[in-house]
């Protein structure tokens, strides 16, 4: 709380309690507080008076800057500048479409659909007109003021005006109960008829009532009518119920030491009752609770028993015996006294510890006995104690007294009673006058040792050992079911019986029910975390029910159905005992024990019906209300998926008691639960998601599920079906685009191969052409018509042989691409044969083979080498050359290079003269076919000539 002076209180129609305070506002809702100050759109942190109106918005009357309305999520404020009588509110009061406004000097009526404002004259100047209450009466409303007497609004006139209906001054606070009215006043309250009281007379004759001064009334469901007073000077203020024109203090039944109690507000669906004061803060009162504290002072419930006639409670310093409208109470001294008489009177050897029996310590004092249990049998409480067994009547006389230590006892179907030993096995009694008894030897595995609890049921007495599991007696036999491998579980510590089944715990929490009517069924194993605690300590049943004590409180259990009960419904620690007696369940406690009214707790209603969402968070930022309103689905885009979801419950009693699993989906799992009403959801794919919430409410052990909000991460546009078809049809345009332009291009490739192909077909014919052309064979043909002319028959046999030989390699080569070096070697050798013959073999021919070439298998380009050795034979030996040579070298320069080198000593030309040589057609047509055959002509063909020394063409072939 922000402050402890609690001005007003209200309880508004969604049982949300809303707090006034000096210091802001606090709303409370399932036990979250939540605090509006003037930060948060508050006219004035102060707030004295609080009203909720009819379209549910609340109105909060500050003392000093007037009324401030809340929608739920913004304030409006109305103040003296708005047309308001005056800024310090004292009282709010709802009625219709009006909200009447009470101040410290005058009333305003507000329209709360327009928020119209209007001011009544109180026709009184001179006077402070301090309203102090409203009420409503045959549909009229009525002003009370401290010192100016009683007003009635009249609505009549065309303006409504306050009349004056009685002079009845000093009033603090009224209250309307039926045809009555309470009115506070100093030091004392009136009850009057409420027609009299507004009747238009000058006094009310009235008997004054209690003491100090009632600042506030409320009535409960059950017609208590409770007061809040405060005595200004005096000091006998405090919370006090009116019964029978009185008023009873209720300060010590409801814990609240305040003596300056202002402020009332009664939760009628839950009976709460609010109680605020001026210096101590809040108290809130469970007037009805489910669970009620009996209480015995200093003294600790350590267990229950019940005969036909009586009740007995086992205390830790007595026994408590009810019965037949008496009530005594057997203290440690009484037993003590009982145990001496028998040590004096009997004439028994007494038990001894070589006789194997768990031996008494006769000089205990009464102050330090301790008891172990209290169990019934032939109408007599039977109580085992540290310093023996005493069988007490109804009456609270003794029956008889047994110098036994036993910390379990039982008995068998017959009524014998059955003694346990942890060490010294166990005895079954006969005759106790005489201590007869049958032993039952603990090395005979068939007998029950290091008991801990038991039960009888019918013709059957079953013991639980906390290291030998179970075991029965049935017709005068022992059988351990964990020895004859019926049931393996060895640590075992409480059982009960269930309907015509058992519940049996385990030392470690587990539950276990079972059948063991015709034969051993173990039907169904409560593990402890479906528990809440670690450590049982009772087990109980209840018409089906299972009830089970722990360290932590109360479960009840059927059919898959979890209650739990603790601290939050009043159920304090420790829990000693329990018993169910009729339809309540006694537990025993310190100090006390409680009462639980089990019919009301084990078929509850449904108390969570309705889920709230509160607030969204969007990546840490607020999502305004304002944009999911009228909106069946939220759409975010796909940075925006951090989700965090803040929801709540409609009003629940026990709000601790609530847990909460949500799934993104209905094919979803459910998440594991949480005790916060929130779910933080952090990156979340995209996907439309419809978040679910499941109420787990233990205080029931029902559930509520509710979808609470739909929403959907939307993909980025690179992930959205027209993008991906946009993509696939701009990437099927490109792949087209592509396999046309490849094909345009393979078609434009083939077409340029073709030119190719045909200009390198052409360039092979011009060539052969170039080699075969007219002049050169009309000069062979003259140089074989001299021969003939000349009568050199040999001679021109020969030359006619070479040149048909020529003839023929030119046919052959031309239909070739390559051809073998050597190929080449033989054609040259028989062009230059034909060309020297001519010359009368004046020139020398040298013809240079690098030793690493092999000739054989070399191939190169078909009509590249003759061009330029022609040349050679028709520019560069003048007669003027005195000893022409010719010489043609092949060299390999590299692994894929051949370089041919046509040397001659002619000549030659200068740089830049117009040589034949550069212009000849037959040297263009080699470089173009050199060309077309992928070859660099920059440096396939370089031709160096120097003038009068001669020429030199290199030609660099891949092969």
């Amino acid at each position: 709380m922000p402050n402890n002076t609690i001005r007003s209180l209200l309880v508004d129609s969604n049982n949300i309690l809303w707090i006034g305070t000096e210091n802001g506002v606090v709303k409370k809702e399932n036990d979250v507080f939540t605090n509006f100050f003037e930060e948060d759109g508050l006219a004035l942190n102060s707030c004295w008076a609080i009203a909720e109106d009819k379209n549910k918005k609340l109105w909060f009357g500050s003392y000093g800057e007037g009324v401030s309305i809340y929608n739920g999520n913004d304030f409006d404020v109305i103040s003296q500048e708005q047309g308001l009588v005056h800024n310090e509110i004292t009282k709010l009061f709802a009625n219709g479409i009006y909200m009447y406004v009470g101040t410290s000097d005058g009333v305003s009526i507000i329209n709360i659909n327009t928020l119209e404002v209007l001011s009544l004259n109180n026709h009184l100047d001179n006077a402070l007109f301090r309203v102090q209450d409203f009420f409503e009466y045959r549909d009229e409303i009525y002003v009370v003021t401290y010192n100016t007497g009683v007003f009635k609004i009249d609505h009549k006139k065309d303006q409504p005006a306050l009349v004056k209906v009685n002079d009845y001054t000093y009033n603090y606070s009224v209250f309307v109960d039926n045809d009555s009215i309470y009115s506070s006043n100093k030091g004392f309250f009136t009850k009057n008829s409420i027609v009299d009281f507004v009747n238009e007379i000058d006094t009310i004759p009235s008997k004054k009532l209690g003491v100090s001064i009632i600042w506030d009334y409320v009535k409960s469901k059950d017609n208590k009518i409770f007061a809040a007073a405060w005595g200004i000077y005096d000091s006998n203020g405090g919370i006090y119920e009116v019964a029978n024109n009185k008023l009873i203090s209720r300060a010590s039944d409801f814990n609240i030491g305040s003596k300056k109690v202002i402020s009332l507000a009664y939760d009628g669906r839950f009976e709460k009752l609010y109680i605020g004061t001026k210096d101590a803060g809040l108290f809130e009162v469970k007037l009805n609770p489910q669970i009620k504290f009996n209480e015995i002072q200093g003294k600790n419930v350590l267990r229950f028993a019940r005969t036909k006639n009586s009740s007995a409670v086992l205390l830790d310093e007595g026994i408590l015996l009810k019965g037949n409208e008496k009530e005594q109470t057997l203290n440690l001294q009484q037993l003590k006294k009982w145990q001496e008489e028998y040590l004096l009177n009997t004439k028994l050897s007494l038990p001894k510890h070589q006789d194997s029996f768990y031996e008494l310590d006769y000089s205990t004092k009464a102050r330090d006995i301790s008891f172990y249990d209290i169990k019934v049998s032939k109408n007599r409480y039977w109580i085992n104690t540290n310093i023996g067994v005493f069988a007490i009547k109804p009456s609270g006389t003794l029956d008889r007294y047994l110098p036994l230590h036993s910390e379990e006892i039982n008995f068998t179907e017959s009524g014998d009673l059955i003694e346990t030993n942890p060490y010294g096995g166990l005895r079954i009694y006969s005759d106790l006058d005489i201590l007869k008894y049958t032993h039952f030897k603990k090395e005979d595995p068939q007998t029950p040792t290091m008991v801990v609890n038991s039960l009888r049921k019918d013709l059957k007495t079953y013991f639980l050992s906390v290291f030998s599991g179970l075991f029965v007696l049935e017709n005068n036999e022992f059988k351990s079911y964990l020895h004859n491998g019926i049931w393996k579980e060895k640590k075992l510590r409480h059982i009960t019986t269930l309907g015509e089944n058992y519940a049996i715990s385990s030392e470690f929490g587990d539950v276990f029910i079972l059948n063991d009517e015709a034969s051993f069924k173990l039907l169904k194993k409560i593990p402890r975390a479906k528990i809440q605690g670690n450590t049982i300590s009772f087990l109980k049943e209840y018409k089906g029910y299972l009830i089970i004590g722990t360290e932590k409180g109360l479960t009840l259990y059927k059919n898959k159905r979890f209650i739990f009960i603790d601290e939050e419904q009043g159920l304090k620690q420790p829990l000693l005992s329990a018993e169910a007696v009729g339809n309540n369940l006694l537990i025993g406690s310190k100090n006390g024990y409680y009462s639980i009214n089990l019919d009301a707790i084990s078929d509850p209603e449904l108390l969570v019906s309705q889920l709230k969402l509160e607030e969204i968070y969007i990546n840490n930022n607020k999502f305004l209300s304002e944009n999911i309103a009228d909106k069946e689905k939220i759409k975010l885009s796909h940075n925006e998926n951090t989700v965090l979801l803040k929801f709540s419950t409609n009003a629940h009693p026990n709000p601790h008691k609530l847990s909460y699993q949500y799934r993104l989906n209905a094919n979803k799992t459910w998440s594991l639960p949480s005790s916060k009403p929130e779910i933080f959801l952090p990156f979340l794919p995209t996907d439309n998601y419809n978040v679910a919430i499941r109420v787990i409410d233990a205080s029931t052990g029902l559930n509520y599920t509710q979808t609470l909000l739909k929403f959907a991460i939307l993909p980025p546009f690179w992930k959205t079906w027209w993008f991906i078809l946009l993509m696939i049809g701009l990437v099927g345009l490109v792949v087209y685009s592509i396999i046309n332009y490849q094909i345009r291009q393979n078609r434009k490739f083939e077409e340029q191969k073709s030119l190719i192909q045909k200009r390198f077909e052409e360039t092979k014919m011009e060539a052969l052409l170039a080699q075969m052309n007219p002049h050169f064979i009309f000069n062979a043909m003259n140089s074989i018509q001299n021969y003939i002319m000349d009568s050199d028959v040999d001679n021109a046999s020969i030359f006619l042989g070479d040149f048909a030989k020529l003839i023929r390699l030119n046919l052959d080569h031309c239909t070739k691409p390559r051809i073998l070096l050597v190929e080449e070697i033989e054609y040259l050798s028989s062009y230059i044969r034909v060309e020297n013959t001519r010359f009368r073999n004046r020139i020398t021919v040298l013809i240079e083979i690098d030793p690493l070439i092999d000739v054989y298998e070399m191939e190169i380009p078909t009509m590249v080498l003759q061009t330029f050795v022609e040349n050679v034979f028709v520019h560069a030996f003048p007669p003027s050359i005195s000893k022409p040579t010719l010489t043609v070298i092949f060299i390999l320069v590299s692994e894929n290079i051949l370089q041919c080198k046509i040397e001659d000593n002619g000549i030659g030309f200068s740089p830049n003269s117009t040589n034949s040589l550069h212009e000849s057609k037959g040297v263009n047509l080699v470089k173009e076919r050199l060309s077309l055959l992928g070859h660099n002509i920059d440096h396939a063909v370089q031709i160096v000539s120097t003038k009068n020394k001669g020429t030199t063409v290199t030609i660099s072939l891949e092969v």
